[in-house]
């Protein structure tokens, strides 16, 4: 019986140090995607949190968050997807299984759990399990760097970063077009709650279209060329950042003011988060602890208790 205290006391304790040690997320908080293997964070004012490694080197990319607030991102050096704790902890560098990537680019989570995982190195959009676990693919008409997915759950669109954009509706496989000229190659794309949808540019603009695909306004980031973007949680601005850059800028929808702006410490950027950000296929993450963590933490708590109380007797 001490022996398994012993042994269950020093797993929560391990545990515990290493929450200590992370910094739990907080809403408004930016991810920014670099070299190496990892993932930058800081708070909405541009002051830097921590770095969460996922081990793997090379460039990660696309991420997205669950709603239990995990942060998943893709490596697309690696070809594998990570996922980490809402405190910033490695869960696992190889979350997926199942199938096989061609440079996954981009993450987006639907209202169930599942998430699908765009391609730069295939014409496919790949579908996982909340588990990870392989579900199925989509075939599409061109390579699928950058996806998100629209209120109705069905419909993705996607872009090979070229100046095409395309939806596919994925319950009855009808892929079509749905911008025919962006007018620059296109990168990170984000649904609005509205239907509206906001695009990064090479030629450094980010333009937002209606969901019928017609151009609604056109912002200058001032940054060459955009290559990262995602919506913030207040649901009036977005984040973007250029292409292997430095220079994060936090800009208004309606005015197209500069609302924050800060340079993150690597020049490497290819891709943006927030926590807490608003995607119609997935709610807001609410940062609350995964059951197994509370769990081993109220055990420990219990134990030491139990502990205490005996070397009083």
């Amino acid at each position: 019986m001490k022996k398994f205290l012993g042994s269950v006391l020093m797993a929560a304790t391990v545990f515990i140090s290493q929450s200590a040690m992370a910094v739990p997320y907080v809403t408004g908080d930016v991810f920014a995607s670099i070299g190496d293997g990892k993932v930058d964070v800081y708070s909405s004012s541009g002051v830097f949190k921590q770095t969460l490694n996922t081990g793997l080197g090379g460039f990660t990319t696309g991420s997205a968050f669950d709603t239990a607030g995990n942060f998943y991102v893709t490596a697309i050096s690696a070809s594998r997807i990570s996922k980490f704790d809402n405190n910033g902890v490695l869960i696992t560098s190889n979350f997926t299984t199942g199938q096989t990537f061609s440079f996954p680019e981009s993450i987006v989570f639907d209202g169930t759990g599942n998430f699908y995982v765009g391609n730069a190195g295939a014409a496919r959009i790949d579908k996982f399990s909340s588990a990870g676990a392989f579900i199925q693919s989509f075939a599409t008409l061109q390579n699928t760097d950058w996806i998100d997915l629209a209120a109705d759950q069905k419909t993705l669109i996607y872009s090979n970063e070229g100046s095409v954009i395309r939806k596919l509706d994925t319950a009855t496989l009808v892929d079509t077009v749905l911008v025919a000229n962006t007018g620059a190659a296109t990168y990170a794309k984000r649904i609005r709650s509205n239907g509206d949808i906001l695009m990064a540019l090479g030629n450094g603009n980010v333009q937002r279209y209606n969901g019928a695909g017609a151009l609604q306004q056109t912002y200058t980031s001032g940054l060459g060329s955009v290559f990262a973007l995602n919506l913030d949680p207040d649901g009036t601005s977005f984040w973007t950042g250029a292409t292997g850059g430095q220079a994060l800028r936090k800009i208004d929808i309606a005015s197209g003011n500069t609302l924050t702006s800060f340079n993150a410490t690597s020049g490497q950027l290819f891709g943006l988060a927030v926590f807490g950000e608003i995607t119609v296929g997935n709610p807001p993450p609410t940062g609350v602890p995964e059951p197994g963590s509370l769990a081993l933490v109220a055990a420990a708590l219990v134990l030491l208790g139990f502990s205490v109380r005996s070397r009083r007797a």
